[in-house]
């Protein structure tokens, strides 16, 4: 803006998300062929809708349900903050 404040942007990565919110995949790193394949078994692909469920503050795991799935996936940072997403 005109008085030199940048907009909070939307995107943000798993990792940053608490129990309650919702967030639509945007992107995953894509430096690791391994982690994009088990992303993708997961359902965790770009336009997959996410509700984080739980969190762990002493590992920082994230329990979370991807779309309309009924299993719930743990998953910890070094995934988490791999994926990028926008919330609701």
């Amino acid at each position: 803006t005109r008085d030199l404040r940048v907009p909070e942007s939307p995107v943000k990565t798993l990792s940053e998300l608490r129990p309650g919110q919702r967030a639509v995949v945007n992107r995953v790193r894509d430096t690791d062929p391994d982690l994009l394949r088990y992303l993708s078994d997961l359902g965790l692909v770009p336009g997959a809708k996410v509700t984080v469920l739980d969190f762990s503050p002493f590992d920082n795991n994230l329990r979370l349900r991807v779309a309309d799935q009924d299993k719930a996936v743990v998953l910890g940072p070094s995934v988490t903050s791999q994926v990028f997403v926008e919330t609701n």
